[in-house]
């Protein structure tokens, strides 16, 4: 079995069979607007890139949105605009994409592991506290598959103890925790598209 993205390839008794997964919806509309920006010269950091910042601003119910490279690059520049540096600790879950922990390690940092809670798969709050010492600066919240963790416990330990909020909402655009959006809870959040 080979597999691309979109969708899966399959050979089976020397017959060849695609079978999509995902397919791109790109009508009239879109065409115009990626001619739009390939006529105008300006290929990155264009009126288009500030048309989206601003229109995602408003979806998520927040003042800011900036557009940067990936969901990684946004990680790393919210652990560096929360004053993480060498040596501090900053709390996670494990059962994320790479990129949770990397961007922790990249301000040298340690990412540390709370294991998950095996029904919605988001770190288990009652084992967070256990993890927290002296070098804690911050929880790294992964709401994972659509689902946001448990936010009001997570604000109240990291009252409790003076950390700062990053959320990981790659996998969780749109959903919301007690009618407020995923990503509007803490100092900061990333989203990935």
């Amino acid at each position: 079995m080979k597999a691309y993205f979109a969708g899966i390839f399959l050979e089976t008794f020397n017959m060849k069979k695609y079978y999509p997964i995902a397919k791109p919806y790109i009508d009239k509309k879109e065409e115009k607007y990626v001619l739009e920006v390939l006529r105008s010269g300006v290929l990155s950091i264009g009126s288009k890139v500030q048309e989206f910042e601003k229109k995602f601003a408003e979806f998520a119910g927040t003042k800011y949105a900036c557009a940067v490279s990936s969901g990684t690059a946004g990680l790393h520049i919210a652990l560096i605009a929360a004053g993480i540096k060498e040596g501090d600790e900053v709390t996670t879950s494990p059962f994320s994409f790479i990129a949770s922990a990397n961007a922790i390690l990249y301000v040298g940092a340690k990412p540390v592991f709370i294991d998950i809670d095996s029904e919605d798969y988001n770190f288990d709050i009652k084992k967070i506290e256990s993890k927290i010492t002296k070098k804690t600066k911050a929880i790294l919240v992964v709401h994972i598959f659509g689902q946001p963790a448990d936010m009001d416990a997570v604000l109240k330990i990291a009252k409790k103890y003076n950390l700062k909020i990053i959320e990981d909402a790659c996998e969780s655009l749109g959903a919301a925790y007690k009618n407020k959006k995923a990503g509007t809870f803490g100092e900061s959040a990333v989203f990935a598209f």
